[in-house]
């Protein structure tokens, strides 16, 4: 099946085509961890994850990369707070980081979600972005200052802006004019930079420093996956600076192109306003998986387009309950024995083709949600009536497990055995052939606490769910 993707690179939907037939390499941007991940993090997870799974069902090998942040000026500045503002060394920053990587496995584990194929951190690479600055000064690209900082020289790079459709015109009149002493130009950005007091720091050939944020990224993507590689992501607040500022720092250096196709998603709102702590309205992930499933989130996440925003409101947690418990009911009534059904049998060819064709387009979840409660709506009646579908099943479990929906199997119905529940049904046709209907009534409230409903028939009593 064709697959398109949405390229922020260009700005239109192009046909995916590895660069490798079968074969695909994909590296996202993963988290700074300073803190606890919220539930914006928890979508980034989600979506390259589920686009992950869709490509490998698909057929292709997928090599997925999400690096970790493990040296950074917040980082840093955490860490002083936590030790009252003495030296930061390197053996403080391992014990630091190693506290919020484990927190943010935890929350990736929480979610249901699996780790990346290679989570590389940034600290494990320094010797290889100190030669990929060596290699950009050489070629011109960047140059080196006496107080040991290295500056990527931006206006030498033709193509800057290209990703994010900005001019270096626009960009130069906007920019602050007070600039640091030893930079050459407001728009260039550090490589390296050179040690401050109280800060860790590697060896250089220019110097005690570390390196910049935007090169490990570069760096690490090129190492793990070679140049040129298929898809590189992350949220729509890193088109500008972070990505664009990988291209040009990437390109020179391998001779080509950085990557093929840039996926951003979009951010994620509390009841319409930006999260943030100082708001009140900033949610983790720990936070978030106490107060509903897992699987809630996940379906949550389902509900918007991965380019769009996504807004949290206990109401919409609501909807999304209510959705839940609507592919729960059925599946449970999937996996009950029935005479086959030659018209459930076709829906589960519906169901499989029509979800692979939305995802197909551009990952269109709500497209493939559409049709998921379409066959549930237009399947539901035969299932009551104690029909059945083996293909059904095994088109449903499919899409459930590319979609990352996780279905409540229950041992019995309503929180009934069914042989109790028949037994119910059986009884009060009883007690009403006798007329004692009042009794026969206490068993049909019973049941409809549960959410089953009866339905008087000539040939008898018929339970079905509510």
């Amino acid at each position: 099946m064709e697959i398109s993707l949405l390229n922020t690179l260009g700005g239109k939907k192009e046909v995916f085509l590895p660069k490798t037939p079968h074969r695909v390499g994909m590296y996202a941007c993963g988290v700074t961890v300073y803190d606890h991940c919220h539930i914006g993090h928890g979508r980034s997870l989600f979506v390259f994850s589920l686009l992950k799974r869709f490509l490998e069902g698909e057929g292709y090998e997928v090599r997925f990369v999400r690096n970790i942040t493990d040296v950074d000026d917040k980082i840093i500045a955490r860490i002083r707070e936590r030790i009252g503002g003495r030296e930061v060394t390197i053996e403080a920053l391992n014990d630091f980081v190693e506290e919020y990587i484990d927190s943010y496995r935890q929350d990736l584990a929480g979610l249901g979600l699996p780790l990346a194929d290679v989570e590389p951190r940034a600290t494990e690479y320094i010797e290889e972005m100190i030669g990929f600055v060596e290699r950009l000064i050489s070629l011109g690209y960047a140059y080196a200052t006496d107080q040991g900082n290295v500056y990527y020289s931006v206006q030498r790079f033709r193509g800057y802006g290209k990703l994010s459709g900005r001019r270096l015109e626009e960009l130069a009149q906007g920019v602050r004019k007070e600039i640091e002493e030893d930079k050459r130009d407001p728009l260039d950005f550090a490589l390296w930079k050179a040690k401050k007091e109280g800060e860790p720091a590697w060896p250089s050939p220019w110097g005690l420093g570390r390196p910049g944020w935007h090169l490990e990224c570069a760096v690490m993507s090129t190492n793990l996956l070679g140049p040129g590689f298929d898809i590189h992501g992350g949220g729509l607040d890193l088109i500008f600076p972070h990505h664009e500022n990988e291209i040009a720092e990437a390109e020179p250096v391998i001779g080509g192109e950085f990557a093929r196709y840039w996926i951003h998603h979009g951010m994620v709102t509390v009841e319409g306003e930006k999260m943030s702590k100082s708001l009140g309205n900033f949610l983790t992930l720990k936070d978030a998986l106490s107060r509903y499933p897992a699987r809630y989130w996940r379906l949550w996440y389902l509900t918007s387009h991965y380019r769009s925003p996504i807004d949290f409101s206990e109401e919409k947690m609501k909807e999304v309950a209510r959705m839940q418990e609507r592919i729960d009911l059925w599946y449970a009534l999937l996996l009950r024995q029935g005479s086959r059904s030659q018209e459930l049998d076709s829906l589960a060819r519906e169901l499989r083709w029509e979800v692979r064709k939305a995802l197909a387009d551009d990952l269109n979840t709500p497209k493939a949600l559409g049709v998921l409660f379409r066959v549930i709506g237009e399947s539901m009646e035969a299932l009551k009536e104690g029909r059945s579908s083996k293909e059904l099943l095994f088109s449903a479990s499919e899409v459930f497990q590319t979609l990352f929906i996780e279905p409540e199997i229950k041992s019995g119905i309503g929180g009934l055995d069914e042989a109790l529940l028949q037994a119910l049904v059986s009884a009060r046709q009883k007690l009403r052939e006798h007329k004692e209907f009042a009794l026969a009534d206490e068993i049909r409230e019973l049941l409809s606490q549960r959410g089953i409903g009866l339905e008087d028939t000539k040939q008898g009593s018929r339970w079905f769910y509510k």
